[in-house]
């Protein structure tokens, strides 16, 4: 008969094996979502608002939702974690409800319009993770142009009438990169 293990030992090993299945998960499959914006800025919280509605209709221990509302540069380590990183925000446009797809060379021409003077921009928090020495692989946006950026709650009928489709193409981002 081999040598008996204590419950410590058990229990040390259990750790052990979920430790390697999070890094298993946490590695290239793993994609990182990350919502911005401001509900009491009209429109410009449709990126939470799009966050919340992906996370609900696809639950999936690969991803990672983040909240990241109005956090501004406090948002530099997620995007320094993410392999695969899908932005969700109210994006510059004329068309109020316009959802469009991002990425590649395209996002920094995108990211450079800034919504409001006040608004740290997404165009800033990658130049960070990029001097910090760690961004992601792949960076996709999907966004929703806005039609009124005031202070008010709720989203304008434009951009309501969006959510579906902005939903749409982040999935169809997501279930590519997770193949």
């Amino acid at each position: 008969m081999g040598p008996l293990l204590s419950n410590a030992q058990v229990n040390s090993a259990q750790v052990n094996d979920a430790q390697v299945n999070d890094a298993q998960v946490s590695s290239a499959s793993r994609v990182t979502v990350l919502g911005v914006g401001n509900p009491i800025m009209g429109d410009d919280g449709v990126g939470v608002e799009l966050l919340a509605r992906l996370e609900k209709s696809l639950p999936d221990e690969r991803v990672e939702y983040v909240y990241g509302g109005i956090s501004g540069m406090d948002l530099v380590p997620v995007v320094q974690d993410a392999t695969r990183l899908l932005v969700l925000d109210a994006i510059a446009g004329t068309t109020p409800g316009e959802v469009r797809t991002v990425q590649g060379d395209q996002i920094p021409r995108l990211l450079a319009a800034k919504l409001s003077p006040h608004q740290v921009g997404l165009l800033d928090l990658l130049a960070a993770a990029r001097l910090l020495g760690n961004e992601p692989e792949e960076i996709v946006v999907v966004g929703v142009t806005p039609e009124c950026v005031d202070i008010s709650v709720g989203l304008s009928a434009p951009v309501e009438a969006a959510l579906d489709e902005a939903v749409r193409q982040a999935t169809a981002v997501i279930t590519t990169w997770l193949g």
